[in-house]
């Protein structure tokens, strides 16, 4: 009987080794395939990073041969960015004073086009009260020369700002205009304009970003520097700031930024943020597909609406609406003072 269960144990004692010795062999032959497997993976995958690789050369020879020599794709390359570096960099460091005096000369070259209405003294007093109301309220509630509301002798709609606070607004935008409130909307738009800085970041060439940068440079009172160069300076960046807000406009995202932060003001200053989308809807009604003034150096009425509902929206009820009859007498007296 010993012998038998001796034998059994040996018997057995066998197959478990063979059944141990075959799971280590199949272990070993399966992670021999995952990685003859995996070997073929990434030589296929090199294959592939080293045929975009090549199509990648052939786009880059083809820019080469638009551009020129190599040397030449990488200086256009480099003054872009160079651009763009001292345009932000100059954005950020130019003083209040700075701004003032480049936003005067801005102004200067839109009152050569656009003379002031005369006999409307009432009428800029009261556009000036709004103004400070909404800019008391702000984060930037000051300016170097403060804010200032000027009335253009023009029936064309449209209303622009300068940096350094200085607004300049139609007499057509204000007789278009159906309450203090949307008066109120079109110069929250234009102080947005001025405390986002957009003029100066609107700056595209390289001739004007070193102008801008020779303007930050300066020290001292800047209209009284008598440096050439800093004169110089000052007329490419007025200049190409001028043709920004008179002929081509800021970006469709200035636009909209303007709008959003034009809401907070309204609101902050106890006006109805509503009275953005009414004032829109009433260019939009007027200036129909008119190519002048608003019409030709911002997004149309329409897609500025759809922007800047959700910001509208938010705000509505953050207003005391009791305060509306008050504003609306106010309205009517300054408006019957407009010559």
């Amino acid at each position: 009987m010993k012998k038998v269960n001796g034998r059994i144990f040996r018997t057995a004692a066998f197959f478990i080794v063979v059944l141990f010795s075959s799971a280590f062999l199949y272990a070993a032959s399966l992670k021999d395939s995952i990685n003859q497997k995996l070997d073929k993976a990434n030589k296929k995958a090199t294959e592939v990073s080293e045929k975009i690789n090549d199509k990648a050369k052939v786009v880059t020879d083809k820019i080469d041969e638009t551009l020129g020599s190599p040397e030449s794709k990488e200086n256009v390359n480099s003054s872009i960015e160079s651009t763009s570096q001292k345009v932000s960099k100059a954005a950020e460091d130019i003083t209040p004073e700075q701004e003032y005096y480049i936003g005067r000369a801005v102004a200067a070259n839109i009152l050569s086009q656009t003379p002031l209405s005369q006999n409307n003294s009432s009428m800029e007093l009261y556009l000036n009260k709004i103004c400070q109301a909404l800019v008391i309220n702000s984060e930037n509630p000051e300016l170097y020369n403060g804010y200032h509301v000027a009335l253009l002798e023009d029936n064309s709609l449209n209303a622009v700002s300068t940096p350094g606070g200085h607004i300049l607004i139609t007499k057509g935008l204000v007789k278009a205009s159906e309450s203090e409130d949307e008066l109120a909307a079109v110069l929250a738009h234009e102080i947005s304009h001025i405390q986002l800085k957009h003029a100066t970041k609107s700056i595209k060439s390289a001739r004007t970003a070193d102008a801008l940068v020779s303007i930050v440079g300066t020290t001292g009172t800047i209209a009284t520097t008598g440096k050439k160069d800093v004169s110089s300076s000052f007329s490419n960046v007025a200049d190409s700031i001028t043709e920004t807000i008179v002929e081509s406009g800021y970006s469709k995202k200035s636009e909209y930024d303007a709008d959003s932060n034009a809401v907070e003001l309204l609101v902050a200053a106890g006006y109805n943020p509503e009275a953005m989308t009414q004032m829109l809807d009433m260019l939009d009604k007027k200036l129909g597909s008119a190519n002048t003034g608003i019409g030709k150096t911002h997004p149309s009425p329409k897609l500025r609406k759809t922007a800047v509902k959700p910001a509208v929206k938010l705000n509505k009820n953050k207003v005391d609406a009791s305060k509306a009859s008050v504003r609306e007498e106010r309205y009517k007296k300054a408006m019957a003072t407009l010559r």
